[in-house]
């Protein structure tokens, strides 16, 4: 799987993930120019599970451009429609007892604040503002519990989430250097 970090800021958003991906015993490493955080229009989502989410997530999605009423509008009437869009469209996602879901959670920043979307397209913010997803995500939240402070900068969010990121390599076989980091502001 993967472990994927959010710290969240007064006015930007700070999302991570490592780059190992294991497949039936068999671990691959993601080409240089590949990464787990795809981003389209600005928008930042960092996928964790199976690796065809995040392929549709990279190359199959289309973002409608809209006017929301507010960015959780944004994020709940259109985000979301369209990733489910997409998803459906590639035969990804399925139905169990009614409810539509899929094998992928992930880590959206959208004008610079972090919503986690979990594989039933519900969403979440955590009052703490950090976040971590993935086989390494609990180790890496720990991490982060200890490192990460209120009035944090972004320079010491991009150091603390390469350490939380590295703490969960060391514990969690599915983790693995190099890390990708990307910092979204907000509008």
């Amino acid at each position: 799987m993967t472990t994927l970090i959010g710290i969240q800021g007064k006015s930007w958003a700070l999302v991570g993930a490592d780059t190992r991906i294991t497949s039936d015993g068999t671990i691959y490493r993601m080409a240089k120019n590949h990464s787990k955080i795809a981003v389209h229009d600005g928008i930042l989502i960092a996928s964790a599970g199976d690796v065809r989410g995040g392929n549709i997530l990279e190359y199959g999605l289309k973002i409608p451009k809209v006017t929301a009423k507010s960015d959780e509008h944004f994020i709940t009437s259109f985000l979301i429609p369209a990733i489910r869009q997409a998803f459906a469209d590639a035969g990804y996602e399925k139905t169990l007892e009614g409810v539509s879901t899929h094998e992928t959670e992930f880590l959206v920043a959208y004008n610079g604040r972090i919503y986690e979307i979990d594989s039933d397209y519900s969403w979440v913010q955590d009052s703490r503002n950090i976040y971590a997803l993935g086989s390494g995500g609990m180790i890496a939240l720990g991490a982060l519990a200890t490192l990460v402070g209120d009035s944090i900068t972004k320079t010491e969010a991009r150091k603390w989430a390469l350490k939380a990121l590295d703490i969960a390599s060391q514990y969690n076989a599915d983790t693995a250097p190099p890390f990708h980091i990307m910092i979204q502001d907000s509008d």
